[in-house]
């Protein structure tokens, strides 16, 4: 019999007859010495809970000298590795609107799109005022010339760094004090210059500012000038904008975002240096041009096993996806049993040397585990639809169908003790999957005796399988195939 291949790396979006691919809670994993497969499937990390905030949503955080700070609702709070939670103050704007935070070692910024607030890690050693107490959190009133409304801030070289509304200008603070934004009576600024679209969003990367634009993007560095030490690094401006300010995250020593050009697209971008270098697939903007909005799209980075992973978002469309930039393959990830969700994980950081994500919806903040199969209790859905099974139009027998897993790791009781994995069939080019068949994996111990295989499925001139899987266990493939009858008949 003829052994065929099951897995590409695919995703279905523009028609099920190109393809009907998914990789659902799950992603690719090269083996460098091919021990048994040059590459396997294994799931995505579960989560476990590590503490719920007494307010939500959960809108911003930064980890500082190992505590977590967040802010959630109206909340301010600190967060120890052990999980215990202090109150620290109040904001009274908005609850849903997330918001950015920087830190000079001394202070927290926080900006919400309304007002600015400062947190004092330490007592300040340079301009005096009330907020420069160790322990005191309130909103910035000393200096009026600070930008009520910014929506981004970031720290470099002694300095914080927010963007004005609808403007093209950056504010910078005093030198190690955020409650200080006047320099010599005058506001302390530097206008995005290269170009005339807004500034909606700034970061720091490697000793150079990015001002991100709707449509362009600058990169600025420290010139040593007073009273504004800021320059524009000429020759680097970029013909992309942000498409969706709070998709950008840090990843690969680098900034990984949804990104516009002035004609239009929309696709993920990393930065390359200085230049965007697409990282989306056609099949990945085929989907998100189905969205209704893709500008609430909210994106994060963690590491998994070696592999540098980019999640994002998409509220309205209730939708993620997950990039692996160590692979370059996209996958889809959810939270629940649903035929199409979001995961709900919504923000994420490393904090205490181990990867947090926060709820979207509640103030529960979860930890990212290998070792757990579920997303707090809830199931995890793995879902693999296999490459087109055809024969060139020719008539195509399938003998067998096997899957090599990973098999006896049963739970002890409960759900998962007899773990199973479901496999339907689709011959109609991945429209349909009318045939469904159920497999064991193996109770604990059961190493031997589960044959992960199916048998006698018929003919067709196109298969498409689907593999399904909602028991909390660990989640293996090495390798699958199936075997026609014989060559192809017309």
């Amino acid at each position: 019999m003829k052994a065929i291949p099951l897995f590409g790396g695919g995703i279905n979006a523009y028609s099920s007859a190109v393809s009907r691919q998914r990789r659902l809670n799950c992603f690719f994993d090269t083996r460098q010495d091919g021990d048994k497969a040059q590459v396997i499937i294994r799931g995505t990390p579960g989560s476990v809970l590590f503490v719920t905030l007494p307010t939500y949503p959960i809108r911003g955080w930064r980890q500082v000298n190992g505590v977590l700070y967040v802010c959630a609702g109206q909340a301010f709070y600190s967060v120890t590795t052990a999980g215990v939670v202090t109150a620290l103050g109040a904001m009274n704007t908005g609850t849903n609107t997330l918001v950015s935070m920087a830190d000079n070692g001394v202070q927290i910024l926080i900006v919400d799109g309304t007002y600015g607030w400062v947190y004092t890690l330490v007592t300040g050693t340079y301009n005096q005022t009330a907020l420069n107490t160790a322990g005191s959190f309130g909103r910035i009133t000393a200096d009026a010339n600070f930008p009520n409304g910014a929506t981004a801030a970031a720290f470099m070289d002694g300095y914080g760094i927010v963007n004005r509304p609808n403007t093209r200008q950056a504010y910078v603070s005093g030198f190690y004090d955020f409650t200080l934004w006047t320099a010599s009576s005058l506001p302390n600024y530097f206008t995005k210059e290269n170009s005339s679209d807004l500034l909606v969003a700034l970061d720091v990367l490697n000793g150079a500012i990015v001002l991100w634009g709707a449509q362009t993007t600058e990169f600025w560095q420290n010139a040593g000038t007073s009273p504004n030490p800021f320059g524009r690094i000429t020759g680097a401006t970029q013909t992309w904008g942000l498409a969706a300010v709070y998709s950008r995250a840090f990843l690969n020593n680098s900034m990984i975002f949804l990104g516009q050009n002035p004609q239009g697209g929309v696709q993920v971008m990393m930065l390359n240096g200085y230049t965007p270098t697409r990282v989306s697939t056609s099949d990945i903007e085929d989907l998100m041009a189905s969205f209704s909005t893709i500008a609430d799209a909210t994106g994060y980075a963690y590491i998994v096993a070696g592999h540098p992973m980019y999640q994002i978002n998409f509220p309205t469309a209730n939708r993620s996806f997950l990039y692996d930039s160590l692979t370059n393959l996209w996958q889809e990830v959810q939270t629940g049993t649903a035929l199409l969700a979001r995961h709900f994980g919504n923000l994420g950081i490393a904090f205490n040397s181990q990867n947090y994500i926060a709820d979207s919806t509640t103030g529960n903040i979860y930890q990212l585990s290998t070792l757990n199969y579920t997303d707090n209790g809830q199931v995890i859905k793995r879902q693999v639809a296999s490459r087109h099974i055809h024969a060139d139009g020719n008539v195509l027998g399938i003998a067998q169908l096997w899957l090599d897993m990973e098999t006896g790791i049963g739970l002890q009781a409960g759900q998962g003790s007899a773990p199973t994995i479901t496999m339907q069939v689709s011959k109609d080019g991945g429209r349909t999957f009318p045939i469904t068949r159920t497999a064991s994996i193996g109770a604990v111990g059961q190493y031997l005796a589960p044959r992960v295989l199916w048998r006698r499925l018929g003919s067709a001139r196109d298969f498409v399988f689907m593999f399904t899987m909602t028991d909390p266990v660990k989640f293996t493939i090495i390798k699958g195939s199936a075997s026609s009858y014989s060559e192809p008949q017309p």
